[in-house]
């Protein structure tokens, strides 16, 4: 007599309800071993809690099984140590860049570029010294003139690039 092998399958109008569906040696083999690595993670983690007499049910879908907990996991809605009021949730960054605003950004910055492909060559010199956060006088001395020169030249860049850009930024 040959051994049976079963796979868990949740039913569609309950996930907390399973039904044994015949598989091969074959399937068995090359599904099981990622629901043993999966439901020893949780284990260990506290997030399986299942009782060794429904370990059959397993498929690896923690989220819908009724076995699932939160184990080591912290939850965003859970008071901070320190506060009653503060939650872990309020302390993250709602500036969360979206993708509208990743395209917009993308969009000023290739303008940008077009603009300085444009200028001449000392000014679009100029800029990219000042992007890399030297000062006039540091600019200055790299380009071998004064430092008032640097700054009208600076000026003059600056206000035909916002010129340029002001229907973008």
């Amino acid at each position: 007599m040959s051994k049976e092998f079963f796979y868990p399958v949740r039913k569609a109008n309950n996930p907390y309800e399973v039904e044994l569906v015949p598989i091969s040696e074959e399937v068995y083999n090359a599904i099981y071993p990622h629901i043993w690595k999966t439901r020893k993670r949780m284990q260990r983690s506290g997030r399986c809690t299942c009782p060794k007499s429904m370990l059959w049910m397993c498929d690896a879908d923690c989220e819908l099984c009724p076995y699932h907990a939160a184990g080591n996991m912290v939850s965003f809605d859970a008071p901070l140590e320190d506060s009653e009021d503060l939650t872990l949730g309020d302390t993250i960054s709602s500036d969360e860049p979206t993708p509208e605003s990743l395209l917009v950004d993308k969009a000023v910055l290739d303008a940008l570029y077009d603009e300085l492909d444009r200028l001449d060559p000392d000014g679009r010199r100029i800029c990219e010294l000042i992007m890399q956060g030297k000062t006039e006088r540091e600019i200055a001395a790299e380009m071998g003139r004064l430092r008032s020169t640097i700054n009208y030249q600076k000026t003059k860049v600056l206000s035909i690039l916002r010129e340029a850009l002001k229907d973008v930024i």
